[in-house]
């Protein structure tokens, strides 16, 4: 009878108890960020930034909260908004549009569309990101909107959204020059958020040329407005500008060793010099920092064979944890983990310290779903517990 009032007993306490491990005071003092040189880069330009893409950090800058008109780099906040409504479901790249008359009376670079075309997604995509036609990308805000005024709040409230303090839209092409302006800084970050959210846009603008209406009585060819593309190795993206105000502009993305970086660069007087000081500080780049793997992604910080569960619970790492760092350096990590498994889900970080201080954060979770014995199971497996 002592025994069975003593199984209930435990049965009651491990029912109602969480499971925590490793637990530790963290210091949440931010990660200082790997020191900035000033290089002799971009003396052509007006404003110039590179920043890498998993850490957000900042490589180097020239006048990176300047604001400026950013030209048809403004289609970079209009693709995200686009990449939204696909991940929302409000359209897929089978959607189709029908042209009205507004799409074509835009000036400037353009796809040629015609009033009473019917076009996709799909090929709309291709027109922004190869080609960067304006009407493309009116047809796409008017659709997603019912105007281009209405699509362009949308472009604003994206703006506060992600935090931006030094842009402010007034069309979705970049035409405008009245209101209109962004920051290098601003608009890599509007780029990086693309990437890493939505990193099938990159399948679009690394194409160095393409067709829409390929199979129809009126294809029409799509040259890359970026002409380093498919010139570059590991080069992808993202987007060329030019008006009179604006001059040449360009922000472009990159790949390689698992570091990705973007540069954007403002404020030109020719393509040729902007294509030539940006991609120089892509390289730059790569040839003074490295992307260093601290944590890897699947790592098991501990495997838990408890009694309120049906199986043994794995606690790993969710995504690979990085530090960026000057190359040559030689730096030494210290990795704590502190994780809480409560109502049959694991909750946990990773904590990475430099001499003392928290420079990069992870998540920890459980590899399989955890599930929770019944009452029976429990019961049977205290008793069995209590008569070893």
């Amino acid at each position: 009878m002592k025994k069975t009032i003593f199984a209930l007993a435990l049965v009651l306490l491990f029912s109602v108890c969480s499971i925590k491990g490793n637990a530790t005071d963290i210091d949440e003092t931010e990660g200082q960020p790997v020191d900035v040189e000033a290089p002799n880069l971009c003396n052509g330009s007006s404003a110039a930034i590179l920043i890498e893409t998993s850490t957000n950090q900042v490589l180097y800058q020239k006048e990176k909260d300047r604001r400026l008109p950013p030209a048809s780099m403004t289609k970079i906040m209009t693709l995200l908004l686009i990449y939204d409504a696909l991940q929302a479901n409000q359209i897929t790249k089978s959607t189709m549009l029908t042209i009205g008359e507004e799409p074509t009376k835009v000036e400037g670079s353009k796809a040629f569309l015609s009033i009473g075309d019917e076009i996709n997604v799909d090929e709309l995509l291709k027109c922004i990101c190869i080609a960067s036609a304006n009407d493309a990308a009116i047809a796409m805000a008017m659709h997603l909107a019912g105007s281009e005024e209405a699509f362009v709040e949308k472009m604003n409230a994206k703006v506060l959204e992600l935090g931006l303090k030094n842009t402010h839209f007034s069309d979705c092409t970049g035409l405008t020059s009245r209101n209109h302006y962004t920051s290098a800084y601003d608009l890599a970050v509007i780029s990086n958020h693309l990437v890493t959210t939505y990193p099938d846009v990159l399948n679009y603008t690394n194409l160095q040329e393409d067709y829409i209406r390929k199979d129809s009585a009126k294809p029409f060819w799509l040259v890359n407005t970026n002409k380093m593309i498919g010139r570059v190795k590991y080069l992808d993206g993202l987007k060329t500008g030019y008006t009179s105000f604006s001059k040449y502009c360009i922000t472009l993305h990159m790949k390689q060793d698992n570091m990705g970086l973007i540069s954007v660069v403002f404020g030109y007087d020719k393509p040729t010099t902007r294509n030539a000081e940006s991609l120089e500080l892509l390289r730059w780049g790569y040839a003074n920092y490295k992307l260093e793997k601290v944590v890897e992604k699947g790592k098991v910080v501990a495997s838990l064979d408890h009694i309120l569960y049906k199986s043994r619970v794995n606690v790993v790492v969710e995504e690979d944890v990085f530090y960026l760092s000057k190359r040559g350096d030689k730096l030494e990590f210290d990795v704590k983990y502190d994780y809480k498994i409560e109502d049959n889900t694991c909750k946990g970080k990773v904590f990475v310290y430099l001499k003392d201080t928290l420079v990069r954060e992870g998540t920890l979770v459980s590899q399989d779903e955890i599930k929770k014995k019944n009452f029976f199971e429990l019961l049977q497996s205290v008793w069995t517990r209590v008569l070893v």
